[in-house]
């Protein structure tokens, strides 16, 4: 029986909230942020790049390192965006197999997913140099088929990743399972060594820190409001007067707006919630996860899971493909939370938050150029990575000409799609019900 608390409207129960609760993320209580003072706009720039998040500070550091005179230009603060939103879970691939990916783009499709992997080795590398202090961790991830029916795709995973990517892998069932996670509701699992854990905000704050020291000038609160073709380069024109320059990456991903319409009609943001819970203690932490490995089940409404340093489970999923408050979020992910951790019935929750997640219509990231612009977006769920890499690769493309392998895959769009995704509601009725089977 739960025991948590009752509160809220007839039928539904509130979780319950520590006292000092609060709906910003967790990553923020501890990471403090270079100070960026607020200076005027140049009149031009070799490069400039929109979004500062780990795409676009990425790009801005490796920009900057090749003597580029860099703007990078955000309308909110560090650390608002997704990237320090999001869980801190890494893993190399992206969401198509690698016999898809081939079948379906030949060799640009493997060297996507190559270049996934190098994506996981580039945050490793990154992380140890610039933000020793965001705590990587290579802990490995555990995949939790939430049916039977998932184990046979399981297995298909298992072994392309065990005998094709080189991955260490096992599968787990009963006490296999158990003893690495002793949760309800699973008929087994896939472990992996493709996995790791990181402070996502200590590690953007690593990643400005970098672009700085390299020359590059962050100008944040600063709204881009259209970007214009102007040969031979392009204008970007913002809240705070116009730039002229050499080059342009949009590294905006799932808060793309009206000032890149090329992009937005082409990314599906989709709201990603995330609850914690205050420090469980030690041993309730290891009976939660004693490996402290990266988790997430089969769902196409995933949960996705994992402890933070100091022992708090930080638990997260699209609890709706509609748009819900945060309070709402929170309630259902804290019932989800519950189902799969009974134990933890009546533990507090210490901050719920919400950050929007870029899917393509293809579920693949996208490096391209159209119009002179370039864009790196689209990362599906899996942005600490690839958003990484990605604006690294941008900023060699830029810098040096260095187009990659996967550069000319089709980045789709669909008919009458102009960015808000009115469609959303649909798709999640027909996932929902393939969730059931």
């Amino acid at each position: 029986m739960s025991i948590w608390s009752p509160g809220g409207p007839p039928g539904k129960r509130t979780a319950p909230l520590a006292e000092d609760y609060r709906e910003t993320p967790l990553w923020w209580d501890d990471a403090t942020f270079p100070s960026v003072a607020e200076t005027a706009l140049p009149a031009s720039a070799d490069a400039v790049v929109i979004g500062a998040g780990f795409t676009g500070l990425a790009a801005a550091a490796r920009l900057g390192s090749h003597g580029k005179h860099t703007l990078v230009i955000d309308s909110g603060g560090l650390g608002e965006g997704a990237s320090g939103r999001n869980a801190g879970m890494i893993h190399a691939g992206v969401r198509r197999s690698v016999a898809t990916l081939e079948r379906k783009h030949g060799a640009a499709g493997r060297a996507l997913h190559d270049a996934s992997v190098e994506a996981y080795r580039f945050v490793a590398r990154t992380a140890a140099a610039a933000a020793p202090d965001a705590m990587y961790t290579q802990s490995g991830w555990l995949h939790l088929a939430h049916r039977r029916s998932r184990m046979k795709s399981l297995r298909k995973d298992e072994a392309e990743r065990r005998d094709v990517l080189g991955e260490s892998t096992v599968m787990l069932e009963d006490a296999a399972l158990e003893s690495e996670a002793p949760c309800r509701g699973f008929h087994g699992g896939m472990l992996t060594d493709n996995g790791a854990s990181i402070h996502p905000a200590r590690y953007l704050s690593g990643l400005a820190r970098l672009s700085l020291s390299g020359g590059v000038a962050l100008h944040l609160h600063t709204r881009v409001t259209s970007i214009e073709r102007r040969d031979p380069g392009v204008v970007v024109h913002t809240s705070r007067g116009d730039v002229a320059a050499g080059d342009v990456l949009v590294a905006t991903n799932g808060y793309t707006d009206d000032a890149a319409p090329w992009a937005r009609r082409r990314i599906i943001p989709i709201g990603s919630y995330i609850i914690a819970t205050e420090p469980l203690g030690d041993a309730r932490a290891a009976d939660v996860s004693p490996q402290r490995r990266m988790m997430s089940d089969s769902r196409n409404f995933l949960h996705y899971w994992r402890l933070s340093p100091d022992g708090r489970l930080v638990f997260g999923g699209r609890t709706s493909f509609a748009p819900v408050s945060v309070q709402t979020a929170r309630d259902r992910l804290y019932a989800a939370m519950i189902d799969i951790y009974p134990e933890l019935s009546g533990v507090r929750l210490s901050h719920a938050w919400t950050g929007n997640v870029g899917f393509t219509f293809d579920q693949l990231p996208h490096l391209t150029r159209s119009e002179g612009v370039t864009y790196a977006m689209g990362y599906c769920g899996s942005g600490v990575a690839l958003g990484s890499w990605m604006g690294t690769l941008a900023a060699q493309w830029i810098a040096r000409g260095a187009r990659p392998a996967f550069s000319d895959l089709r980045f789709p769009r669909m008919p009458l799609y102009r960015g808000h995704p009115w469609f959303l509601p649909l798709v999640g009725v027909y996932y929902s019900l393939l969730d059931r089977l």
